[in-house]
């Protein structure tokens, strides 16, 4: 990455016009060097030239002068932000040391004993912001300083001179370089909050405080909004509950059926969205770097409470839309508006907020990266394969009803006229949707697993190693080929029929493609089965979650609801339990679908754990994971190319092409 990039992501957003302004110095070298000049003639000495040759020396000496002078006034600059911010700081230190030495005083005085509590909490983020703050100047003092070699060493190339040596010389004696006031106060902080707060225990405090500084800032009134947020989401869905299994005057079989696959598609997305956010809860809790696994800017990290607090306004929304659409068929208001109004504008106001967040971002935000992450999926094996693109995949293979559900969505609005209002027309719509079932959601059901198969064969591409990429595809392809089978042979549903042996092959297929994915799972993506724990039996020994129990419960859950998500998968079995199907598409399918978005959720906290402690599957570029201010790493070769390579990534994408086409034609 370029370092004018790197500046402009890593640099505290307050302070920007403090920084050395990289970018305008650069255009100002363009500016005044922009033509090329004779070595051979020096820029000092000219009293043998001819007229216009000393012209032309004088003016790249008055170039030379004005960058310099440029030079000169952003080193002033950065110096005078660093002694203010010094001298601010340390009378914060001093403002706090006296309010902990004001309320020891009056520690043992009755009336003061009562806000003892108050009084140690503002006391613990004022110290908390402090160390924050010092750790802000330690890297404004870092960037700075690189930024002005980096500035210098361009004026040389451009001129010929050789001014970065004397240049660094001053920077060196700079006062922002030599002061030690920010180191001396790291130290007092940390000593200070060791002393008040973890018992004297000076290691304890500084692991503390790093994990605090990482953790965003979220306010008291943002706590509150939240929690009113939560509230109005909880009083909505038993109200939407209410009137789905208590109201006796509402019609289901009028009609509304035609309408649950749209509801259900953003009900399950949002079920996500907090699913997510309890991930990110839990790898912050528990110090796993997810930001730098998934390669996210730190400055562009979002918090498991802005997750939480998007997800509240768009549960919001999406319970008081279905309460009126609810309402409406209660109370036979299709006079008034019609039904289909709904839905629609529940969909549109999703999207028009997705597009919003996406347009209306920098192209170095997370909604930027997972778009980008988005683009290498829909192309693969073409585009990149880092692990955050892996990963995002694999939650696509879970997300197979979503995707089913959406195509719904989209065939729905997109067939009829809308002049006409009518349920009738609203049911014929829905009819040729489904329909269309037979040839769009096997398309939709095997993308996903296309998508990875790819993404493995592109791995194998980019490291030479057959182990795991080959494997994993292998994975895939089952997944792929059982999908396909299950999906485009509707004479399975005749659950009565005699056991042809392609159904039981197919049936045995879907046995043992569900225990590979489940073996993989544990042994591959969660590094259990090591067998290097004496105290716990199958678990690995380095893990970073304190209880064991829920290791073990994952590994138990994991398989029980990898063979619950098959039953989504099989048209026949689970329908001959109920009356009809509309039983099992309203109800047994969408808790199936939830159970699958909570296995995936609870595989992905294990997965990114154990990435986090070791490169399994060779993702990470890098040898070790850096702490917050690490500022080196050691990078991996990567190995020559080979054309056997390819040969073998292009028989096996033929393979699996040859044999979904052979299923799909049987």
């Amino acid at each position: 990455m370029k370092f004018g990039k790197h500046l402009d992501q890593a640099l505290y957003e307050p302070w920007r016009k403090h920084y050395l302004d990289y970018k305008r110095l650069k255009d100002l070298l363009t500016e005044l060097f922009n033509k090329e000049r004779d070595e051979e003639v020096p820029l000092t000495s000219y009293g043998s030239f001819d007229e216009s040759e000393q012209k032309e020396v004088q003016s790249w000496e008055s170039a030379e002068a004005r960058f310099l002078e440029e030079l000169h006034a952003e080193r002033k600059k950065v110096e005078k932000h660093y002694r203010v911010m010094e001298e601010k700081l340390e009378k914060s230190f001093e403002a706090m040391a006296a309010q902990a030495e004001a309320g020891h005083a009056d520690h043992d005085q009755p009336a003061h004993q009562d806000k003892d509590a108050g009084h140690l909490r503002s006391m613990n983020i004022a110290c908390v912001n402090l160390y924050r703050t010092l750790n802000m100047l330690n890297n404004f003092v870092y960037l700075n300083r690189i930024g002005f070699d980096k500035i210098a060493k361009k004026f040389d190339k451009a001129c010929g001179g050789h001014y970065r040596k004397k240049f660094e010389e001053e920077i060196s004696k700079s006062n922002f370089v030599t002061s030690k006031g920010v180191t001396e106060l790291l130290q007092k902080t940390a000593d200070f909050y060791a002393t008040h707060f973890e018992h004297g225990d000076k290691d304890k405090a500084k692991v503390r405080l790093l994990a605090k500084m990482a953790q965003g800032s979220y306010r008291k009134s943002d706590m509150l909004w939240l929690g009113s947020k939560i509230g109005i989401v909880v009083t909505l869905a038993f109200w939407n509950l209410f009137n789905l299994c208590v109201s006796p005057n509402l019609h289901i079989k009028e009609g509304m059926e035609v309408y649950i696959p749209l509801y259900r598609a953003v009900g399950q997305f949002l079920a996500l969205m907090w699913m997510w956010g309890f991930n990110i809860w839990i790898w912050s809790t528990y110090r796993v770097n997810h930001v730098f696994i998934f390669e996210i800017s730190p400055r562009h990290k979002v918090s498991h409470l802005e997750i939480w607090d998007e997800a509240a306004s768009l549960s919001a929304y999406f319970l008081l839309n279905s309460l009126l659409f609810l309402h409406h068929q209660q109370y036979h208001l299709r006079t008034q508006l019609s039904e289909i109004f709904y839905p629609l504008a529940l969909i549109a106001f999703i999207v028009v907020k997705i597009i919003i967040q996406v347009i209306g971002t920098s192209s170095r935000s997370l909604q930027a990266d997972i778009v980008h992450s988005m683009g290498n999926i829909f192309i693969a094996p073409f585009g990149r394969a880092r692990f955050r693109d892996c990963y995002l995949a694999d939650y696509f293979c879970s997300m197979q009803k979503i995707f089913a559900d959406l195509q719904y969505c989209v065939c729905f609005y997109a067939v009829g006229t809308f002049s006409t209002y009518h349920l009738e027309a609203s049911e014929a719509n829905a009819n040729y949707c489904l329909n269309l079932g037979p040839i769009l959601v096997p398309l939709v059901h095997a993308i996903p697993y296309w998508w990875r198969f790819c993404q493995c064969l592109h791995r194998y591409n980019e490291t030479h190693e057959r182990w795991p990429n080959l494997a994993n595809a292998f994975k895939y392809t089952l997944c792929q080929v059982s999908v396909i089978i299950g999906s485009l042979h509707p004479f399975f549903s005749n659950y009565e029929s005699p056991w042809s042996p392609y159904r039981m092959f197919w049936l045995a297929l879907l046995v043992v493609t569900t225990l590979y994915t489940y073996v993989w799972d544990i042994i591959v993506d969660w590094g259990f089965l090591q067998f290097d724990s004496d105290r716990y039996p199958m678990l690995r020994s380095k893990r970073l979650y304190p209880k064991a129990y829920f290791y073990y419960f994952a590994m138990a859950s994991n398989l029980i609801l990898r063979f619950l998500w098959v039953v989504t998968l099989i048209p026949f079995p689970f329908q001959s339990f109920f009356s009809s199907g509309v039983e099992y598409q309203h109800i047994l399918l969408p808790v199936l679908t939830l159970a699958e978005l909570y296995r995936r959720s609870q595989w992905g906290i294990l997965r990114v754990e154990y990435e986090h402690l070791s490169t399994s599957q060779g993702f990470r570029k890098y040898k070790h994971l850096p702490l917050y201010f690490d500022r080196a790493v050691a990078r991996e070769k990567r190995p020559p190319r080979a054309v056997w390579v390819n040969v073998e990534a292009i028989f096996m994408a033929s393979v699996l092409i040859f044999f979904s086409v052979v299923v799909w034609v049987w």
